[in-house]
């Protein structure tokens, strides 16, 4: 079997995937972003559609005014085949902690929270054969919980625990041990864990016991997925894990990590891999314990197309799963009609902590074309409307509309930590405009098409829209339509009437 890595490329971290029949299910993290937790849908493995989101009301996650890179942290995705149903279970780290939703198809609506007593981050469940069900995550006092890690079983109509925590293995001592996650495979339990933080040193460790509650002996090969001794290898900071076993009896792991570009700086986000698991007496062996790569070549499986182009189109007449919006959305900004999106700034901007006029779809591959038509003449000197190549609030660059000194520009600024810097701005007789980005993997060169003529605006830097050039985030890049009006109520709306993006690997 043959397929190229990542199997879902850009800003979809910390996979969890689970199976019911032929179908599998994986879902990952999403925090400052609306709706949250993406889902997809595969039936190879290989091949990935996203099917929709576990959180699409405020009433299941409240993103209002939370920091960047807070928010939704890891999900844990498991179908129990005692009542038929799918839970997600994940942590909502600025408001209400650890909770799940459950769901009997798993593209439509999910319930709305049942909350868990139980501090920590990466929950994860396990059904025991008996149907019994058990809930587990890291334990953030690690002064009380040497462990790292508590389980409980729990009752799942109401979220409440049916004994007290235990503590469980709690890894081989590296620091943030996290996104724990329990199997069974024939007579031995085994705990699966990531260390060593999500940067570099980021690994996989396991253990196994007799019992479910242990106590868990660790795996002498551990780590037994790493890249951190691989200075100049493409693919970086690969860790946090899950285990599947297809309907042929191979097992696989999907995990996160990412593509670096400038040495060890990575912009797309991480990203979800897929690697063959294979078990040599009684333990498990990832890829036959060898790096990870774009190009890999498994001894299981079978052959399988995948499709490695990709190009997106959309008329912006009505929202479609690609595209979020930044915290929970001020639906008054928002109008999809037959000419496309209209989009009307509020008070707030890109750089505050906030929900501004903003719809993000994420950069899923270094090299792009992306191309955006939109209109947009303002009243008042404070308003604009653009695209943005977002990062966070202090990390972007926008190409944008607005006036000047009464005079309609077009305005190339750059938005690095406390540096904010008008790179280019020209007067424009036309309110129409076409905006190209071509990215690259290590720099955007940005222009734009006015009066049929084609003007180049200027070029960034990928670096300083990465996670290396700030304080540490967990997200990934996004083309972002916005407006905004800058403290006050925007008047005017801009018209967005196409989206084109075309990639490959």
């Amino acid at each position: 079997m043959n397929y190229k890595n990542p199997i879902i490329p850009g800003f979809y971290p910390d996979p969890s995937i689970c199976k019911k029949g032929n179908d599998f299910y994986l879902v990952t993290s999403s925090f400052e972003f609306f709706p949250g937790v993406p889902i997809f849908h595969s039936t190879d493995l290989v091949n990935w559609t996203q099917i929709g989101h576990c959180l699409t009301r405020k009433s299941q996650l409240d993103l209002e005014n939370i920091p960047a890179s807070k928010g939704i942290y890891a999900a844990t995705i498991r179908y129990n085949h005692h009542d038929d149903l799918f839970y997600m279970v994940t942590t909502n780290t600025t408001k209400i902690g650890n909770f799940y939703v459950y769901a009997k198809d798993p593209a439509g609506e999910w319930s709305d929270p049942i909350l868990v007593d139980q501090d920590g981050i990466d929950p994860s469940l396990y059904f025991d054969d008996d149907g019994t069900a058990h809930f587990i995550s890291n334990a953030r006092d690690r002064s009380v919980y040497k462990s790292g890690f508590l389980m409980a079983p729990i009752h799942m109509k109401t979220g409440k625990f049916l004994k007290p925590s235990t503590p469980l293995w709690g890894g081989i001592g590296q620091n943030s041990p996290e996104a724990p996650h329990i199997y069974k495979r024939e007579d031995w339990y085994y705990q699966l864990v990531a260390e060593g933080g999500t940067e570099l040193n980021h690994m996989v460790t396991i253990a196994r016991s007799k019992t479910l509650y242990g106590a868990y002996e660790p795996c002498p090969l551990n780590p037994i997925l790493t890249h951190q001794n691989q200075k100049g290898h493409l693919i970086q900071a690969v860790g946090h894990a899950d285990f599947i076993e297809d309907n042929q009896g191979n097992w696989w792991a999907v995990f996160l990590g990412y593509r670096q570009t400038h040495q060890y700086f990575h912009h797309l986000g991480r990203e979800t891999f897929l690697a063959p698991v294979t078990w040599v007496d009684d333990w498990p062996v990832i890829n036959d314990g060898k790096p990870i790569e774009i190009d890999m070549h498994v001894p299981i499986g079978q052959g399988i197309a995948q499709n490695l182009y990709h190009e997106y189109s959309t008329d912006f007449k009505k929202w479609d799963f690609n595209w979020v919006y930044l915290r929970n959305p001020d639906e008054n900004c928002y109008r999809f009609t037959d000419l496309g999106l209209q989009l009307t700034g509020n008070a707030y901007n890109l750089s505050d902590i906030a929900n501004p006029a903003f719809l993000g779809i994420r950069q899923r591959h270094l090299e792009q074309r992306a191309v955006f038509d939109f209109m947009f003449n303002p009243v008042d000197c404070n308003e604009e409307a653009g695209i943005s190549v977002f990062y966070k609030f202090d990390a972007h660059f926008d190409i944008f509309i607005s006036r000047v000194d009464d005079k309609l520009c077009l305005s190339f600024r750059k938005v690095v930590g406390d540096i904010i810097h008008i790179e280019n701005q020209m007067p424009i007789e036309s309110d129409k405009i076409t905006i190209i980005i071509h990215a690259e993997p290590l720099k955007y060169r940005m222009g734009a098409i006015v009066n049929h003529q084609e003007i180049f605006l200027g070029q960034a830097l990928t670096r300083h829209v990465s996670t290396e050039a700030h304080e540490l985030g967990f997200t990934g890049v996004f083309y972002a339509l916005y407006a905004s009006g800058n403290g006050t109520k925007g008047k005017s709306s801009a018209l967005f009437t196409r989206g084109m993006i075309e990639s490959s690997m």
